[in-house]
């Protein structure tokens, strides 16, 4: 049957026709001959907002906050994904799932042979905000629900669009869904003398396999390693430095090296009542709250010194509410930033998980001569920050942070190590494995 959908009621206005074809309980949808990825969606799938009311983008485990989104495939695990709309009204949203190869670009396919039920689903749940001086409607979602259901493992893109234009990205978020086919075992520790002994750490893994499942793991298979999973900065790695039958030893010297970086500088901003650490001063500018924190210095050639910190990332919550999701208030946060020199062609940045890493102009901060720093204001929900400051350079385009926060091997970071196998036969990237260590 074809169903056409659309807000007006002459044929001539449809913008877009859908084919809906049900063959035992699956739908799968067809755009003039063309699929949805070709249609609608980008070459490689990236965490990204494409609306600019959409806020505090979350997605988590639905059992620990801080965790990847992670899930193992035929298991009861749960994810939950929320989001802030600045416009304060309630819209209808709707979404689905795209299985991606190991690079996040869309495997060849079809919807039917990797989500079971519908293939699509509906965020259902949404709340206005309570108490704030920031009107906002949040939306949440767990899942996978019935009607939208991971049956394979791999990469996954969850794409949240527009219910009365599914052609109207609104926002793009990653996750992962994992078997335990392969036993890992790894280990940090400190590079081999040379370039990065004192400022590097080093991950060294083996990984144990069935000979009768994967027959040629030179050539099929590929590791990922993220660090305090960033995509920015993860590595890829296609050779293991031994192989003997059933099992890959990934120990080259050369390999598996990131910058230590350093304890991430944070943010409370879970009360407005009192002035956490790096506060300067709380004000109420009709009608919205404004935090000004104190100039931060640079900490590039300072000495080590361990702090508990939430590895770049964050989390919301407001003292004393009943649901921090709907009575957290949206507040503008100063930063400001004096480095020793001023660097030619400065391009400084204020970043973080909050920010999904990012270098762009809606984070990169202004000179201010008169104080002889650099500022930026963010709009940030309340909750617990980690930030940090890189600078760009301007021919490169390379991003460094250490060069403002220091570079250390002691620095307490967390890794997840990810274990793709590319099964030819079904022709997709089965994530066959998955480690989490620090």
């Amino acid at each position: 049957m074809i169903i056409c959908s659309s807000r007006h009621k002459s044929m001539k206005k449809v913008p877009l026709c859908i084919l809906i074809l049900v063959v035992k309980g699956l739908t799968i949808f067809n755009v003039f001959g063309l699929t949805r990825q070709e249609r609608f969606y980008p070459d490689t799938f990236i965490n990204k907002v494409y609306l600019p009311d959409i806020h505090t983008v979350l997605l988590r485990s639905a059992s620990w906050e801080l965790s990847s989104p992670v899930i193992e495939t035929g298991s009861e695990q749960k994810l939950e994904l929320h989001f802030d709309d600045l416009s304060a009204t309630r819209r209808n949203f709707g979404y689905t799932m795209i299985h991606c190869d190991a690079n996040w670009k869309s495997s060849d396919l079809s919807p039917q042979e990797y989500l079971s039920g519908f293939g699509h689903g509906v965020i259902r749940e949404s709340s206005s905000s309570f108490n704030t001086t920031y009107d906002y409607m949040h939306y949440h979602l767990t899942f996978p629900e019935e009607d939208c259901s991971p049956v394979i493992s791999g990469n996954y893109a969850l794409v949240v669009y527009d219910e009365d234009d599914p052609a109207k990205i609104i926002l793009i978020r990653r996750f992962y869904v994992t078997e335990k086919t392969v036993e890992l075992s790894a280990r940090i520790k400190q590079p081999p003398p040379g370039e990065f002994r004192e400022t590097g750490q080093q991950v060294e893994f083996s990984v144990h396999y069935d000979i009768g499942l994967i027959r040629d793991p030179l050539n099929d298979l590929t590791v990922v390693i993220k660090q305090n999973n960033r995509d920015d900065n993860a590595l890829t790695l296609k050779k293991p430095t031994f192989s003997q039958p059933g099992q890959l030893e990934y120990t080259n010297e050369s390999e598996g090296i990131f910058p230590g970086g350093n304890e991430f500088r944070s943010l409370d901003l879970k009360s407005i009542k009192y002035q956490t650490e790096n506060m300067a001063a709380i004000d109420f500018q009709n009608p919205y709250y404004h935090v000004y924190l104190k100039t931060d210095e640079d900490r590039g050639n300072k000495p080590y010194f361990s702090k508990t910190d939430l590895n770049g990332g964050y989390f919301i919550d407001r003292e004393k509410s009943d649901d921090k999701h709907t009575e957290a208030d949206y507040i503008y946060v100063h930063f400001s930033f004096a480095p020793p020199t001023l660097y030619s062609g400065e391009n400084i940045f204020v970043t973080g998980a909050f920010c999904e890493w990012a270098v762009n102009k809606e984070n990169k901060m202004n000179f201010n001569p008169d104080k002889d720093c650099f500022e930026i204001t963010q709009l940030l929900k309340q909750g617990l920050y980690d930030y940090c400051y890189a600078m760009t350079d301007p021919q490169t385009r390379v991003t460094n942070e250490n060069l403002f926060e220091g570079n250390y091997y002691e620095t307490a970071n967390e890794y997840a190590i990810f274990v793709y196998y590319f099964d030819r036969q079904h022709r997709y990237d089965r994530l066959m494995g998955y480690l989490p260590l620090k």
